[in-house]
């Protein structure tokens, strides 16, 4: 009972990790630690959305943070850009909650969660849409682990 705890506190702590997320811990779940695809999803999406929530709510003390330093250590005849330009245009295009639920595929999804609540979405609809893609890229991880799992199986066995 306590390597199953310590199990899926790490599974639940690493998908908190920016850039980790589900892309790691899902399969990590299923496939090292036994885990039914359904248990290690719930927790995965379940410590990214913590993650997000404190992205989401802290969005805006991260960039002024992350604003202060660069202006401390960049060079002045550099002009500084706030935003990224292709986050703005992603955002000025398909607005901000196809932004969430991309940002899930394209990058991070707590790096694109506090992105666009700086830029002024609400924060309720940002956490909201993040967790479902978060939670669509778990399942398509789910599924490949448990699908790949078998495949090698099967490869191992044919010899």
């Amino acid at each position: 009972m306590e390597n199953v705890l310590l199990q899926s506190l790490f599974i639940f702590f690493t998908s908190m990790v920016p850039f980790v997320e589900v892309f790691l811990t899902v399969p990590v779940g299923i496939i090292v630690f036994n885990f039914p695809p359904l248990t290690a999803l719930l927790l995965a999406v379940a410590g990214n959305a913590v993650s997000v929530l404190l992205f989401v709510f802290f969005g805006t003390q991260i960039n002024k943070f992350v604003t202060i330093m660069m202006n401390k250590f960049r060079k002045h005849d550099r002009v500084y850009k706030p935003i990224n330009p292709r986050i703005k245009h992603m955002f000025n295009r398909w607005g901000p909650m196809a932004v969430c639920f991309m940002s899930s595929l394209l990058f991070s999804s707590q790096v694109g969660a506090s992105a666009i609540s700086t830029l002024g979405a609400p924060r309720k609809k940002v956490f909201i849409w993040t967790t479902l893609g978060v939670s669509t890229v778990a399942v398509v991880m789910a599924t490949l682990s448990v699908t790949a799992e078998g495949f090698v199986a099967a490869l191992v066995n044919i010899s």
